[in-house]
């Protein structure tokens, strides 16, 4: 063969082969890759997702919408650069619940129709953004509103019979009220309660028309409801102690309804609320039933249980992680001209799910308090933002401490009020213990070792001014590192309890009349405090609590050096923190800032 052909030759079998390989590798890794894909190894999803699943969603933590996209770490540094499009990111997905309290729309027709809810619509010639026009911005911005509607909307006139023999009320509105709801952005409204059948079948029959026209969803008794939202499946479930006409019920068989219907309906959404009508009227305490029910919701699945029908607040407690709000008191009501209490709440719950729709630990809510009215002395319907001395009187029913966090939240929403989060944050009322750490609370007036020899108070809860509590922690924190701890024997004091004390003391001068002078316990900025040492054994003081003998007074005169040593520790640190010891009183220290505290009279649970 010419040696120039055989050169050609093998030029082009070099090539083919070459070009065959090629093709071969491509096709090889194409499969690999489609492999590798069906099994899992690697999924190709978005990179502006949130969160890596197994990186940065660990364990009980909460997702953030605002976390950064974190690569997969399955491969090496340079691999994750060129594969970025295919790192697996989690997202999160918050959805934000509003809850109102009793939302009447209507009235009981035996009664006066002047200044009735009919009354102030007729004089708002038909205009629904009245009623909710203080609060709307605040609800526009939520996902869902929930608001238990406490009234028939229908045209019947023949009234159901009822069971509360002597203390019976019969809510009935103009269907068009459901406009109202519409307007002032509340999407979801619970039937079970003992209201909407007080016109029979047909009057709860109207009432679902009337919503359903509008636009309003619905549930409560059988009717179930799920909606959807951001993709996540809100479930709703309500349910009726009393009976829909107060005939009352077994309780085994109720209990068992509350188990299966929920259950039922947890399988079924990724995120249950649950509402109860349920307690006491006018009673701002939560029963044990109440309690028994809330937990049963929240074993069976409920993610938060939301309480009504007491008319007044009752506190929100924690179970298993999940809130229970007991009672919201009345909001939009209009089956009282005149309240006797006006304090009321928008209670807001964000929910965290994660792109597998799994949810997340939940955070406290953002409590706003509000006023059942806008205006003074009356109802005019219509609820508004509250300001002090209310927020704090609010907070104290509620038994609530706002994070700083959700202080700033609640001001901003606030801003029409005027509420800044600063002001806020040192005038509301907080439960002491939940402020300052490691604090002993024995209030020596809730048992029967004081001057008037019983008790005085109604329970052992310490509350104060957020300001002064900040105060007596800084306090407490500078005596912990000398090995004490502070024991608050007395904060606030209500002015019932002030005058019961003034009427029981021997000596007028150590105790301020309320009606004249007034406490600065009662403006919620005034502590009676000891030393406790590592043990929680009170240290040796000039003298015992509320003695009313000059062997109190801060000259400690006839104070042994040692009880001397121990009150000049706890004064100097009060008053390094921003505390006036009171002369006649080593137990004392009023806050240098009391002046900017108002005397409170409504707080908490007094009338």
């Amino acid at each position: 063969m010419n040696f120039r052909v055989f050169v050609r030759t093998l030029f082009f079998v070099a090539i083919i082969a070459a070009v065959t390989f090629t093709v071969y590798a491509n096709m090889a890794a194409t499969d690999r890759n489609a492999a590798e894909d069906s099994t899992g190894q690697i999924a190709a999803v978005n990179t502006e997702t949130s969160a890596d699943a197994g990186q940065q969603q660990k364990s009980g933590e909460t997702a953030s919408a605002e976390q950064t996209p974190l690569a997969s770490a399955s491969k090496s540094s340079a691999n994750q650069e060129s594969n970025a499009s295919r790192s697996y990111v989690k997202e999160a997905t918050v959805i934000k619940i509003s809850a109102l309290g009793d939302v009447a729309l209507g009235q009981d027709h035996r009664y006066n129709n002047t200044d009735s809810f009919d009354y102030v619509f007729d004089k708002q010639k038909g205009n629904y953004d009245y009623f909710f026009s203080n609060v709307t911005d605040i609800l526009s911005k939520d996902d869902l509103t929930i608001a238990n509607l406490e009234t028939t909307l229908s045209t019947e006139t023949e009234k159901a019979e009822k069971y509360d023999i002597g203390n019976n009320y019969w809510f009935n509105g103009n269907p068009l009220y459901a406009n109202i709801l519409k307007a002032g952005s509340v999407e979801i409204a619970n039937l079970a309660n003992n209201h909407t059948y007080d016109y029979g079948q047909k009057g709860y029959d109207a009432t679902r028309n009337a919503l359903k026209t509008t636009g309003v969803d619905y549930f409560g008794y059988s009717d179930v409801l799920i909606r959807e939202v951001k993709g996540i499946k809100v479930g709703m479930v309500g349910f009726n102690q009393l009976g829909n006409v107060e005939q009352g019920l077994d309780m085994n068989v109720f209990k068992k309804e509350v188990v299966d219907m929920t259950k039922k309906l947890r399988g079924e959404c990724d995120l249950l609320i649950a509402n109860f009508h349920w307690g006491k009227e006018y009673q701002y305490q939560y029963n044990a039933l109440q309690k028994e029910l809330a937990t049963l919701a929240i074993d069976s699945g409920a993610d938060l249980v939301i309480g009504n029908h007491p008319h007044v607040l009752e506190p929100i407690a924690t179970y298993k992680g999940k809130y229970i709000a007991y009672s919201l008191g009345n909001f939009c009501f209009g089956g009282v001209k005149k309240p006797d209490d006006y304090d009321t709440a928008i209670y807001q719950q964000s929910f965290v799910f994660d792109s597998d729709k799994m949810l997340q630990p939940i955070k406290a809510p953002t409590v706003i308090p509000c006023s059942v009215s806008s205006a003074k002395g009356f109802n005019n319907y219509k609820p508004a933002i509250a300001v002090e001395p209310q927020i704090s009187s609010v907070l104290g029913k509620l038994k609530f401490t706002p994070s700083a966090e959700a202080n700033s939240t609640s001001a901003g929403n606030s801003a029409a009020a005027g509420i800044s989060a600063g002001k806020v944050d040192k005038q509301l009322m907080v439960i002491l213990d939940n402020v300052v750490k490691d604090i002993v609370i024995d209030l020596r007036y809730a048992s029967s070792d004081n001057i008037v020899g019983k008790p005085v108070y109604e329970s052992n809860t310490a509350y104060l001014r957020k300001g002064t509590a900040d105060k007596l922690n800084k306090a407490n924190q500078l005596l912990l590192k000398q090995g004490y701890r502070i024991k608050v024997w007395d904060a606030y004091r209500a002015k019932k309890y002030q005058q019961i004390l003034y009427d029981s003391a021997t000596d007028k001068n150590y105790f301020a009349n309320p009606k004249t002078i007034g406490s600065n316990h009662t403006r919620g900025a005034a502590v009676d405090i000891t030393l406790v040492n590592s043990k929680g054994e009170e240290l040796d003081m000039p003298s015992g609590f509320d003695e009313q003998s000059t062997k109190a007074a801060r000259t400690y005169a006839k104070a042994t050096p040692e009880q001397k040593k121990n009150a000049l520790i706890l004064e100097n640190t009060m008053k390094s923190c921003g505390f006036l010891p009171l002369k006649t009183e080593w137990w004392h220290f009023d806050d240098s800032e009391y002046k900017n505290y108002g005397f409170l009279t409504i707080y908490p649970e007094e009338k």
